[in-house]
């Protein structure tokens, strides 16, 4: 985008003292970013004013000739195609080495046997409009050798804006926008406020008739204003707009175009203009299928039902926001005018714009969001320039404005304790008032130290909404480089001591150790498919709103649907599989951490486990030695744990081995063995046995293993029997344990040290040996141990009807 110094001038007092170059750079520093600044005269370096002496035909084509020029410090000959030019007039010429703004390089040239030593120019190769049908004829007033920017008067300087430093600001797309942050950050008077141009100087014709316009789609088209008016003469627009819309690079066209534009890149508000002639009615809609409009630019555009568009009764006049239809357009015939001034979704422009291939000053600007407000401003601006430029001219209609947005007062409050903390510098509160008000913000209540900062409407789109916003904008005004530099305080302090951590790090080592397993890391999400195999409820799952692919849709509620993948996958490799992993498991109830600062919501709670897989051949060995594993992970904390049977089975486990995992009465977690249906369906082909452990709970009773007192060792030697017996093949070890253990408080403890299968214990059977030791405070005789001894066994006889084992 390109800014005219002279037009900012209009709006905002720049000092004299500040150069062009010094006020870009404070452009950059400040507002956004310049690519650079030009002298408008540069464009016609190299381009003088000629007198054209004589003029022969092309020896060797019949459509050229060849003009001989005084260009005052020599004659030249210059080959030309163009029919308008004779003996005697003043011509733009374009001498070697030159570079015209159309991008034409000029060389010296040999064209069919004829050297050519520059070039004849036209209104359009020089930028300078749309005619090209011959070469631009000066006045008299032109002097041979002149520079034509000397002729033309071209004293402007162009900034080059670079377009993406200003995308989310919609403001800054117009001459006005910028000249209102030139006036903050240099502290000087806005002269001319556009933004009090009130809508009722239009002076609308309250008696004329009232345009039939239907909005369609309200949620793309915010506003749309419409204003009728007759008397109008096509013509060239005056020199002073002319020469402002060329100096940022729009060709002039006609008086009622060149308004349309000269508003837009004044205030960033796109206007358009139809032939009332040739409008019956305006529907802003939606395209029809296989509809078509042929577009001011000549192209014939194909539309969808996605494309929002400007139509009459028939047919679409224009694509909203983007282009205007030549059937409706403005030429030499319209002698009345329907004025447009809208605001469209930016994402439609946007969408738009791209589908149909056509970028245009006004899609730009539409792309970035603009204030529904500026739609009056801009329609007032427009009317004005038309009256002032066609003074037959006259409102003939009643002002059209469908409005279908409410934009309230957004304030945000402003701590400056905050804001100092911030942005590391102390600012005085008449400081940070008169940044905001130079800006346009207004201050609605000071309380000591917090501002309520309401936000001006072309600020509070998507632009201005939280504190940091407010500070940025302070920040930038004040300057970047006037901040003090100062060494930040980084107080060295020792990390705080992390005991899960440590103790997590722990465990790995142990399970790495004389286990010898192997860590695994897997996603934390689970799939539909995948649960379904294993027959889990996945109905309270947490759903991924983005996930990252259709496997993987949910939050894990476990560990052991991966590990079955990590067996799928590592099977046909190994003979055995030995794996662990630790990591989070996810579930839809409340948990303990907030959201975000504000602590209205919760996450969803979460727990971290422990999950182990053994997978091989021999399902038995396997599941004891998982069991081995756990208590040597416990041991290690000089804990011991207990097995008891699993009252809820797992629909995928086997129903045999379930087994939950407890440290004295906590259950920590469990052991299961995947039963042969799931095994099946998931497409494991070794058996395999899981363990789960919360390691929450497993930290809690390590944290209590550390910190038991030292307990002096019993005074009385404690007396030890073995007890071997025959029960049911299918009674639970940790039942007959418990029992042990409940029946005298003379038994301290009660360990299994052997199980055995078959031979001569016949069918459904199998042999139990415990360790049992008696403890009292006094020394126990052995009869008495041998007494209790047997009251224990006829007890578990009675109990379980287990049989004393003495063969």
């Amino acid at each position: 985008m390109f800014i005219s110094l002279n037009w900012l001038k209009d709006f905002v007092k720049i000092p004299s003292s500040i150069t062009s170059e010094e006020l870009g750079l404070r452009l950059t520093m400040h507002t956004v970013e310049i690519d650079g600044v030009e002298k408008q005269a540069n464009k016609f370096r190299n381009v003088v004013i000629g007198k054209i002496l004589k003029i022969k035909k092309h020896p060797n084509a019949d459509r050229l000739q060849i003009a001989k020029i005084d260009i005052g410090k020599n004659i030249m000959e210059i080959i030309c195609g163009a029919s308008n030019i004779k003996a005697g007039q003043m011509v733009p010429v374009a001498v070697i080495g030159a570079k015209l703004p159309s991008g034409i390089k000029i060389k010296e040239t040999e064209i069919r046997g004829v050297k050519s030593r520059g070039m004849l120019c036209a209104e359009d190769e020089l930028g300078l409009g749309n005619n090209h049908n011959g070469i631009m004829i000066l006045d008299k007033a032109s002097k041979i050798g002149q520079n034509l920017n000397e002729y033309l008067k071209l004293t402007d300087t162009i900034f080059e804006v670079d377009n993406k430093s200003i995308t989310n600001r919609p403001d800054l797309w117009g001459h006005y926008g910028m000249a209102r942050e030139i006036s903050a950050f240099l502290e000087t008077q806005i002269i001319t406020n556009l933004e009090q141009t009130a809508i009722n100087k239009i002076n609308a014709n309250k008696a004329g008739f009232k345009i039939n316009i239907k909005v369609e789609n309200p949620k793309l088209c915010q506003r749309y204003m419409a204003i009728a008016m007759s008397g109008i003469k096509i013509a060239p627009s005056p020199k002073w707009m002319q020469k402002k819309l060329i100096a940022v690079g729009t060709k002039p066209i006609n008086n009622i175009v060149d308004i349309t534009n000269f508003v837009m890149l004044e205030l960033g508000q796109p206007l358009h203009t139809f032939d009332k002639n040739l409008v019956d009615r305006i529907i802003v809609r939606l395209a029809k299928k296989g509809e078509r409009i042929k577009t001011l630019d000549g192209e014939k555009k194909k539309l969808d039902k996605n494309i929002l568009v400007i139509a009459d009764s028939k047919k679409p006049i224009a694509i909203a926001g983007v282009i205007g239809g030549i059937d409706s357009g403005i030429t030499k015939k319209t002698d009345s005018i329907i004025l447009e001034s809208a605001n469209f979704d930016f994402i439609s422009i946007r969408k738009t714009s791209q589908k149909i291939g056509t970028r245009t000053e006004s899609s730009m600007r539409f792309e970035k969001g603009l204030d529904p407000n500026l739609c009056e401003i801009a329609m007032a601006r427009a009317v004005e320039l038309i009256k002032q430029i066609c003074p037959q001219a006259k409102i003939t209609s009643q002002l059209a404005d469908k409005k279908y947005f409410k934009q309230d007062k957004k304030i945000i409050g402003l701590n400056l304790n905050w804001l100092d903390k911030k942005i590391g510098e102390n600012f005085e509160k008449k400081k940070v008032v008169k940044i905001l008000s130079n800006l346009g913000f207004k201050i609605k209540k000071d309380q000591k130290n917090i501002l309520d900062i309401e936000i001006p409407s072309w600020r509070a789109g998507r632009d201005i909404s939280i504190p940091e916003d407010l500070a940025e904008e302070i920040i930038r005004i004040y300057g970047y480089d006037n901040l003090k530099l100062k060494m930040p305080l980084a107080e060295i302090k020792a990390p705080l001591i992390q005991q899960e951590q440590i103790l997590e790090k722990k465990i790995k080592n142990i399970l790495t150790g004389a286990p010898a397993l192997s860590e695994t890391y897997n996603y934390s999400f689970v799939g539909e498919e995948q649960l379904k195999k294993l027959n889990i409820d996945f109905s309270n799952y947490i759903r991924l709103a983005n996930p990252i692919s259709n496997l993987q849709t949910m939050l894990r509620q476990n560990l052991i649907a991966n590990l079955i993948e990590n067996i799928k996958t590592n099977q046909a490799n190994f003979n055995e599989i030995r794996l662990f992993e630790i990591g989070s498991i996810y579930f839809s109830k409340e948990g303990e951490f907030y959201k975000d600062n504000k602590k209205k919501e919760k996450l969803p709670r979460q727990e971290k486990i422990l999950g182990i897989v053994l997978a091989g051949d021999k399902k038995i060995n396997l599941f004891k030695e998982l069991k081995g594993v756990i208590e040597y992970i416990f041991s290690q904390f000089g804990l011991s744990v207990n097995f008891d049977r699993a009252k809820n089975i797992e629909n995928w486990a086997d129903e045999k081995f379930a087994t939950q995992i407890k440290i004295e009465k906590i259950k920590i977690g469990s052991i299961n063995v995947l039963n042969n249906k799931a095994a099946r369906k998931i497409g494991i082909k070794k058996e395999a046995v899981f363990a789960e452990i919360t390691l929450t709970k497993s930290f809690n009773e390590i944290k209590k293993a550390g910190n038991k007192k030292y307990k002096p060792s019993e005074k009385y030697p404690p007396i030890v029997r073995d007890l071997a017996f025959v029960v049911n093949l299918k009674m639970p070890y940790s039942d007959i344990k418990k029992e042990i253990l409940n029946f005298n408080e003379l038994i301290k403890s009660a360990n299994l040290f052997d199980e055995y299968v078959g031979g001569k214990l016949g069918a459904n059977k199998k042999n139990l040996a415990f360790h049992i030791i008696y403890q009292a405070d006094k020394t126990l005789t052995s009869e008495e141990a041998d007494n209790l001894q047997k009251k224990l066994a006829a007890h578990l006889k009675n109990k379980f009807k287990a049989e004393i084992r003495d063969f």
